[in-house]
């Protein structure tokens, strides 16, 4: 790179100084002082949710802002991957990095203490609840055309219990069973750990209603994943979870499903094209998630404050929603300051 306004780079510029915010403990009637500084988020890469490109992102920023404290990554993947740089300029302990979903290995590298903390998804309840909503509205049932699942923040004190099914802990299935019907979903990339957690558990709780369940991955190829529904529908699929791999794009397909009277449903990621209807949307309060990342960024930079690089995924409405989120929770804290 020859300089910091290379396309996939954007620059913000602010002016920094260090000021204070007080917050009172009221639970024991006494008065603390919480000093904080102004964070300057001074750039945007993209690693396009990638470990690989997480790692070549944070890379760049060392060589340009050689003094940043912070780096906000949209998910574990890109997140570990800047750990990885960090880690190989020995500059671990200046920089906190904060990530997002608490897959595995996002939980690991908190717990080690090389991530700070992780709003972090449910894909579990995601899959689960997208497999309710639709075993609901099969049954004629009324369904909620939003439901949210709020993240939560976790840190290296952060106590885990009820353990989420995953893909080494098999699902049980409907062998034996006279099947009510196939449910056909298909996911960005199937390769992301997150999504093998939500396979699993729609896996299970299908099967837990009668249900059968294939479950694909595009690959984010929007091409694949539009013949994937088309193959749904000659498979004579009694509904569809879809996560798209580009949100407008997919509306032809959605159409022909909803054409053949075959319901639809969204997990992660909306569908936005115009007149493709969904029945429910399941997903995560992402700018929730990224309002939390923003504080958890405030609060660990504490009175020094600092330069902050975020890591995105740009086209990804989830993650746009997480860059908004904590963007809105660091100008509020700055203007605080000012």
């Amino acid at each position: 790179m020859k300089n910091f306004t290379v396309p996939f780079l954007t620059i913000l510029t602010t002016v920094t100084f260090i000021g204070c915010s007080k917050n009172k403990n009221q639970a024991n009637g006494q008065v603390e002082d919480h000093v904080h500084g102004q964070i300057e988020i001074v750039a945007e890469l993209s690693g396009d949710g990638k470990r690989d490109k997480g790692f070549k992102a944070a890379e760049d920023a060392l060589q340009r802002v050689p003094d940043m404290r912070g780096i906000f990554a949209i998910n574990d993947p890109s997140g570990l991957g800047a750990v990885g740089a960090l880690e190989k300029a020995g500059k671990l302990d200046q920089v906190t990095v904060i990530a997002f979903d608490g897959m595995p290995a996002g939980k690991q590298a908190i717990k080690e203490g090389k991530i700070y903390a992780d709003p972090i998804q449910h894909p579990d309840k995601i899959g689960r609840e997208c497999i309710k909503a639709i075993v609901a509205y099969l049954s004629g049932e009324e369904v909620k055309p939003n439901i949210d699942i709020p993240a939560t923040l976790y840190t290296k004190d952060t106590v885990d219990s009820d353990e989420p099914l995953t893909p080494e802990k098999p699902a049980s299935g409907t062998a034996g069973k006279k099947s009510r019907g196939l449910i056909g979903a298909t996911c960005m990339d199937i390769a992301n750990p997150f999504f093998k957690v939500i396979e699993a558990n729609m896996r299970d709780e299908a099967a837990k209603h009668g249900y059968d369940l294939i479950y694909l991955g595009a690959e984010n190829d929007i091409s694949k994943q539009q013949k994937q529904i088309k193959d749904f529908l000659v498979k004579e699929v009694v509904a569809i979870a879809l996560n798209p791999t580009n949100s407008q794009a997919i509306g032809t397909a959605v159409k022909e499903a909803n054409n053949a009277n075959v319901p639809v449903f969204s997990f992660d990621v909306r569908v936005q094209a115009e007149g493709a209807k969904v029945v429910s949307h399941v997903g995560t309060d992402n700018a929730q998630g990224g309002e939390l990342a923003g504080q958890a960024m405030i609060d660990a930079l504490g009175a020094e404050g600092g330069k902050v690089v975020i890591i995105d995924y740009r086209g990804v409405e989830s993650c746009i929603e997480r860059v908004n989120g904590f963007k809105k929770v660091i100008d509020a804290h700055n203007a605080k300051l000012q």
